[in-house]
């Protein structure tokens, strides 16, 4: 075991080095141990449902039992991945395995107010809150939404395992005031409404004849009906577009997506028609068929179109829409026997072409949302690499098949090749970032580094300021504008997957006065949360706002209790120097946006910047800082430190050779700051450690910590 060599400290008198804030390395992510699609497509991945006559899935199925044709020509399987969360298990203290996005299960709970009364509401949102917090599994992500003919459809929360976020979207549905801790344009925070695009709707259908106002009262009473369901047929005619819109901006989100749209649905004569009657029989016979108004009889041809383009979007965006009736079943008041009702067979007509069903009951819908939850629960994802054309947004059918009889597919129609980053819609974006973020998809087109670390404070909860370095080449590339957005994202999730702390920011650049200062030394983003003491998974993401190159940088991070004051070091931090680069002082997290104190920085030495990830040469001193707190009054030679330098699994490699170059005298705070010049002996080029131990020889008390380096 290679032990580490200890040096003993002294005030050296070499002038002040003052940190403000120390920083920890996050460790590396690692990409999930299945086939994932890149971000240039080069594979393609299609989840895939099958079921039997019942809609129990069926498990057992290999490779060999499917066929995948694009585009009527069948390709090769390259890869199978199986995942069946009914039998998911994971072992106690076993981080659960990471799931693949496209086999992930999304649900996004749509309330229509323009279909459906308060009460019915009322009603809707107790079972919808049931779902969410009983009825979904841990791995689930759940988004809400609503939808009025008067405004359209809103996202109020974006796919997410934050129970706490959907619940509050669902109790107040965006209607009631609610604390402003959001602020967030991907959603993942509740509080941001999105509102989708919607297109001007049509009249949706020809206006009855004028004629027949002069003919009879029953016929003048025949036109004001036609009149009324004249303006029924365009709310209807709005609610198709809107869904057709939802259908293709879900597309941007990863695997399968089951649309619970709660209503109480609206006439279905308006679409299907109606019986003839007796009277207009007798018209037809009597050679009066301009009286028989045909869209009343036959339907709405129009509408009858948009119902089937929703179905078209919904298979070719891989989205489900089941309908709940929340009015649930009535009684007949002359047979006093359950009957369906009218707006019940729209809500048909709608979920059908889809693939999906309706529910009724709004007593009770926990054994059919469990049995919506049992047949989605085994998903196939199937991974091919198709031939592409290189044009932007061309689109390629798709046709699974299986082997078993009996066995039902569902998956998606089509799929798009990858369109322009300038092709999509603003809440296309934000979804795209969203899914990035919650899944954490090992994006790197920019290859974004990430440090963060808590700062001991008086109480609960702790700063934790974050440091993001982004390189300037990436970030620039394709770059055509003279100004620069550089897209800002930070999540903190605690160990449930709740949502503790954020901030966003867009970095706007003039090009023609920094390109050469980013080409060269990168931007680096100084930023901050507030988190109580526990364990954090930190995202950051990065995104060019002109191009849409992207990178995802992630760690966990641990806040420690530092109300006891016990000793405690923050993990050393490399310095570089400052000749090149961009600097900005960017945003505290929302929950800590009254702080008076902002955004802890690093005023290093003159000349000197914080590294995330440093490069250094064997044989040739770096300069480290180190953090030190509550070790007492100890400067003298009862305070000791030493190093280890760790190999990329963690194994000793050999001693940190390292020399104290300035220490200060602990301050009131209880902190104390280090300056070492590291330097490392006959490595190898590759990822190292440095493994930093101070101890009070004093006392015994001692603490360590570890930053990650590069030799080169």
């Amino acid at each position: 075991m290679i032990q580490a060599a200890f040096v003993m400290l002294r005030n050296t008198g070499l002038g002040l080095l003052v940190f403000l804030l120390s920083v920890a390395p996050l460790p590396a992510q690692q990409p999930p141990a299945t086939v994932n699609e890149s971000a240039e497509a080069v594979l393609v991945e299609v989840p895939v449902r099958v079921i039997d006559r019942h809609g129990n899935p069926i498990r057992g199925l290999e490779a060999k039992d499917f066929e995948v044709f694009d585009d009527g020509k069948k390709q090769e399987i390259l890869a199978l991945d199986t995942i069946d969360l009914a039998r998911k298990t994971v072992a106690p203290g076993e981080p659960a395995a990471p799931i693949n996005p496209a086999a992930r299960r999304h649900f996004l709970i749509l309330f229509d107010f323009s279909f459906a009364h308060p009460r019915s509401i009322l009603g809707a949102q107790r079972a919808a809150k049931e779902f969410v917090l009983n009825g979904v599994g841990p791995d689930d992500f759940v988004g809400v939404g609503t939808y009025s003919v008067e405004h359209g459809l809103k996202l109020l929360s974006t796919f997410s395992a934050d129970r706490v976020q959907v619940a509050r979207a669902i109790e107040t549905l965006g209607l009631m005031p609610t604390e402003d801790i959001s602020r967030d344009p991907l959603a993942l925070a509740f509080d941001v409404a999105r509102v989708l695009p919607t297109t001007s709707p049509g009249l949706g259908g020809k206006e009855s004849n004028a004629a027949a106002i002069s003919e009879t009262l029953r016929t003048m009473l025949s036109l004001a009906r036609a009149r009324q369901d004249e303006y029924l047929r365009l709310r209807v005619r709005r609610l198709t577009e809107a869904l057709q819109t939802l259908g293709n901006v879900l597309d941007s989100v990863s695997g399968r997506k089951d649309v619970i749209y709660l209503s109480e649905g609206f006439e279905s004569r308006l679409v299907t028609g109606t019986k003839d009657t007796e009277e207009e029989r007798e018209w037809i016979i009597s050679g009066e068929q301009w009286k028989v108004d045909g869209e009343k009889r036959f339907g709405n041809p129009t509408l009858k179109e948009d119902f089937r383009l929703v179905g078209e979007v919904f298979h070719r965006s891989d989205c489900v829409l089941h309908a709940v009736d929340i009015a649930g079943l009535r009684l007949d008041p002359e047979t006093t026997s359950v009957d369906a009702r009218p707006q019940e067979n729209s809500l048909f007509e709608l979920a059908q072409p889809t693939g999906g069903e309706v529910f009724r009951n709004a007593n009770d819908f926990r054994a059919q949302f469990a049995r919506l939850i049992a047949s989605t629960s085994l998903v196939y994802v199937l991974s091919f690499r198709p031939e592409h054309s290189g044009h932007e947004a061309r689109y390629h059918s798709l046709k699974v098949k299986v082997g078993r009889s009996g066995a039902r597919v569902l998956a998606r129609s089509g799929y798009y090749e990858r369109p322009s980053f300038r092709m999509l819609t603003p809440l296309e974006r934000s979804l795209i970032a969203a899914d990035v973020i919650t899944n954490e998809v090992p994006v790197a087109e920019i290859p974004a580094r990430l440090i963060a670390s808590p700062l001991p404070g008086e109480k609960a909860p702790f700063r934790v300021p974050v440091l993001i370095e982004i390189p300037g080449p990436e970030l620039l590339q394709r770059q055509e504008s003279p100004r620069l957005a550089a897209e800002i994202y930070v999540y903190a999730h605690d160990a449930e997957g709740r949502l503790r702390d954020f901030f966003t920011q867009t970095v706007n650049v003039d090009l023609g006065i920094n390109r050469a200062r980013l080409e060269s030394g990168g931007l680096k983003y100084y930023g901050q949360l507030t988190l109580e003491p526990g364990t954090y998974r930190v995202r950051a993401l990065v995104r060019n706002g002109q191009t849409g190159r992207m990178g995802l940088a992630a760690g966990t991070v641990l806040v420690p209790d530092f109300s006891e004051k016990q000793p405690y070091v923050a993990p050393p931090l490399f310095l570089d120097t400052a000749s090149a680069g961009l600097f900005v002082r960017g945003r505290v997290g929302e929950a800590g946006k009254a702080s008076a104190e902002g955004v802890a920085l690093i005023p290093a030495a003159p000349g000197l910047v914080p590294a995330v990830l440093p490069e250094v040469h064997s044989g040739s001193p770096a300069q480290v800082s180190v953090v030190a707190y509550y070790f007492g009054e100890s400067q003298g030679p009862s305070l000791k430190i030493g190093a280890q330098v760790l190999s990329e699994e963690g194994r000793p490699v050999e001693e940190g050779s390292i020399r104290v170059l300035e220490n200060t005298p602990a301050q009131s705070d209880g902190k104390q700051v280090l300056r070492v010049a590291f330097t490392p002996e006959k490595l190898s080029p590759g990822r190292y450690s440095l493994r930093v131990i101070l101890q009070d020889a004093a006392t015994g008390k001692g603490g360590h910590a570890s930053a990650p380096f590069l030799v080169r």
